[in-house]
């Protein structure tokens, strides 16, 4: 009898566990507000250009615009999700995991005073310089108000 009441207590603490957020170390005061990157080129001939606004919000929240022009076929896109901060790194949640942030599938930005810096693998790097485009660096450009 005792089995199976401590099997479904640990099966429900192993559901609650995968439903909530990794733990946060407190966002900096400083940190929320409006980040940007642009970056514009050509590449095998087609001009491009890239547009990114990352608004951190005070609760934990963010918002991510897009915009891009490849030769003249544009896309905007917007995103949503949560963000946590953990040994000076934003770590972004994907859109579609609701209010969890796995630090393992995260986006990482690395805070450095007044920007945040993509942290891309070696081969997202190499594409980047291939295209002509700038270090994936966001440079605030409004801070969040009190």
């Amino acid at each position: 009898m005792r089995a199976p009441v401590v099997g479904c207590l640990v099966l429900v603490t192993i559901v609650a566990a995968c439903r909530t957020s990794e733990k946060s170390d407190p966002i900096p005061r400083t940190l929320p507000g409006v980040y940007e990157y642009r970056a514009a080129g050509s590449a095998f001939g087609h001009p491009w250009s890239f547009n990114l606004a990352l608004e951190l919000r005070r609760d934990g929240t963010y918002e991510m615009v897009t915009e891009s022009d490849i030769d003249g076929d544009r896309d905007h896109d917007t995103n949503h999700g949560r963000y946590i901060v953990r040994d000076n790194v934003v770590l972004l949640g994907h859109h579609d995991d609701g209010d969890r942030v796995d630090a393992d599938e995260a986006h990482r930005l690395d805070i450095r005073g007044d920007s945040l810096r993509a942290d891309l693998p070696l081969v997202a790097n190499a594409a980047l310089r291939a295209a002509g485009a700038p270090k994936p660096i966001l440079v605030r450009r409004d801070r969040a108000r009190d």
